[in-house]
């Protein structure tokens, strides 16, 4: 199954299908299979790696293109 990760404007990471998740130490994080998983961008959500759309409240602009891979 292929994995999509979708940028939202000025939000989370989307990402649909079926992933791994794991912290800085190998440790797998759960998820739900079949449910898509937010990921925060903006550095404050209370809840990392997950979005708790503190994105909102402190104003984050995620709108720079991306920087090439």
């Amino acid at each position: 199954m292929s994995v999509t990760l979708t940028l939202s404007e000025n939000g989370s990471i989307r990402i649909d299908g079926d992933i791994i998740l794991k912290d800085h130490a190998g440790n797998t994080i759960e998820t739900t299979a079949g449910k898509a998983v937010f990921l925060c961008r903006c550095g404050h959500s209370a809840n990392k790696p997950f979005c708790d759309n503190a994105h909102r409240k402190s104003g984050f602009i995620g709108t720079n293109p991306p920087a090439a891979v």
